[in-house]
């Protein structure tokens, strides 16, 4: 009888905190959805948006979504920056991914003399904010002639020293006893990453690939330095061009350039957050 009438209270108040979690959960999520929903909605008036204006236009139309394809001369083809930012944040996530997890590897399985100084030099390089190498970085890629290419926007994007540091983390964090295994068994270095370790830090391959993807289509400042032609601009400055075409009377046009804008990126948070809270969770635990 004790059993059972303590059960029921030890119950009640884990399913109240649940409830007010989600109800708090839900409030928020509508307060963060609600801007975008209001951008989306305006996208389709025709009419300048005023502090008067209603949530729902008056008088819908489409007619702002077609100038993002024929802007009149007065900006950039948008989808033209659209393509341009897709290349440059899948190309870049790709190389980041390899480049990042070998030299994660080398430094989490691979000893050498100064591997810890190496380790150390990175983490200190990653006070160093980026706007203070941005004129060497140039200076580097017009002597190379990479300026106003996609080389230019890519390649800064493929060294991510937060990359190197959260991948050699998940690397250290797994049984050394795997990879000592498949070295007895005759596996080399290569085969002990590519078989061993690779499939065992899907979640932070997947954390960073999200990271670098976000951080090469929401880049704006090193593609304004290096591009010179609207045929190479990126998706953040065509947004700019848009809003000082546009904004002063056609707010419709500016937002659905930004609906445009924001959509892969919220769409791939949205399949893959799991797997940032699982990879940035699951890394510093242990040296």
């Amino acid at each position: 009888m004790t059993a059972a009438v303590l059960r029921p209270r030890s119950k009640s108040p884990d399913r109240r905190a649940r409830r007010i979690g989600t109800v708090v959960a839900a409030v928020l999520a509508l307060a963060w959805t609600l801007p975008i929903l209001w951008v989306l909605v305006g996208s389709f008036n025709a009419e300048r948006i005023t502090s008067g204006s209603g949530f729902l236009p008056s008088d819908p139309t489409g007619e702002n979504w077609s100038k993002l394809v024929q802007p009149d001369g007065r900006a950039v083809n948008v989808f033209v920056a659209f393509f341009n930012s897709t290349v440059v944040a899948v190309v870049a996530t790709a190389l980041a991914l390899v480049v990042c997890s070998m030299m994660a590897y080398a430094l989490a399985r691979l000893p050498f003399r100064g591997s810890a100084v190496v380790l150390a030099a990175i983490v200190l390089m990653m006070l160093v904010p980026t706007e203070v190498i941005l004129v060497p970085l140039f200076k580097q890629f017009a002597a190379l002639g990479l300026l106003n290419t996609y080389g230019a926007l890519i390649i800064p994007h493929v060294v991510s020293l937060f990359g190197v540091v959260l991948l050699r983390q998940f690397i250290a964090n797994l049984p050394v006893e795997l990879t000592e295994a498949a070295k007895i068994d005759g596996a080399n270095a290569w085969q002990n990453y590519r078989y061993i370790v690779l499939p065992l830090i899907r979640p932070g391959l997947a954390t960073l690939g999200i990271l670098v993807f976000l951080a090469a289509w929401n880049d704006f400042l090193w593609p304004l330095i290096a591009t010179s032609t609207p045929s190479m601009q990126t998706l953040p400055l065509a947004l700019i061009t848009f809003r000082s075409a546009y904004g002063d009377g056609e707010y419709g046009v500016v937002m659905a350039s930004t609906i445009l804008a924001i959509t892969p990126p919220l769409l791939i948070f949205l399949i893959a957050q799991r797997f940032i809270v699982e990879g940035i969770s699951n890394t510093g635990l242990k040296g």
